[in-house]
């Protein structure tokens, strides 16, 4: 894993917030489901410029509070880099000097009539995006893996479930408002995820009760999900040399 994003973590999971209150969502996942199969992914699917910290909003603003720096989340990102500002007043996104994106996002609320935030203590931290489709991962099963940095440290990160991943890049690359680049790299992602699965974990089974938090038609994808993956040769597991 890239360094910046191994401190990042590690400094989540020192404040006592990761797999509590947080887990990592999108790309940075891959990481955790190639040391889950002990496999190697090849890098061009690992390689990203962001990475998204996926918050519970169930989690209690006192409870956050206690763990948090006093400048909230922005604060816990410049205790790793002091180049890390917000891209925008209320923005989700924090950016750093080389241009490393930290994105904190949320599931969407129930409430059509609640505003589209989370609301912060903190006038001038990162507020949280909402954004559908993610309370199927939050309330997914979690696995919690030590991965290698890129000087070949350990850290602990906590994730949703692969199964649980593949089927979520599927729905999110299907969707028509998803920009066409990052849909083609969604599907790769999910062949990918689903093709591990299969070869390396097999006791991870799409019908397992514990899934149920996804969506029935979601979860019936699955299976085509599993013929597409044996029809479309996706991205190596390991790299070409």
């Amino acid at each position: 894993m890239p360094l910046i994003a191994a401190r990042i973590l590690r400094a989540t999971d020192s404040a006592h917030l990761m797999g509590s209150a947080l887990d990592i969502a999108g790309t940075h996942c891959l990481f955790a489901y190639e040391r889950l199969a002990g496999v190697h992914i090849d890098s061009q699917l690992v390689a990203t410029g962001d990475i998204d910290l996926l918050l519970d909003r169930r989690t209690s603003l006192r409870l956050l509070a206690r763990h948090m720096p006093q400048e909230g989340w922005l604060g816990l990102l410049t205790s790793v880099d002091q180049s890390f500002r917000l891209l925008s007043k209320g923005s989700y996104r924090a950016v750093n000097k080389d241009g490393f994106l930290v994105d904190l996002i949320t599931p969407q609320s129930a409430d059509p009539i609640k505003p589209g935030r989370l609301e912060t203590p903190h006038a001038t931290d990162l507020t949280p995006v909402e954004i559908e489709g993610l309370k199927w991962l939050v309330n997914s099963p979690k696995i919690e893996q030590t991965v290698l940095d890129a000087r070949g440290f350990p850290l602990t990160m906590s994730v949703p479930d692969p199964r649980s991943f593949a089927l979520h890049k599927i729905w999110v690359s299907e969707r028509e408002d998803r920009d066409p680049l990052k849909q083609r790299r969604d599907k790769d992602q999910a062949y990918l995820v689903a093709e591990l699965i299969a070869k390396h974990l097999p006791h991870l089974s799409f019908e397992d009760s514990a899934l149920n938090a996804l969506p029935l038609e979601l979860r019936r994808r699955a299976a085509t999900l599993a013929a597409e993956t044996r029809e479309i040769t996706p991205p190596s597991l390991e790299p070409d040399w």
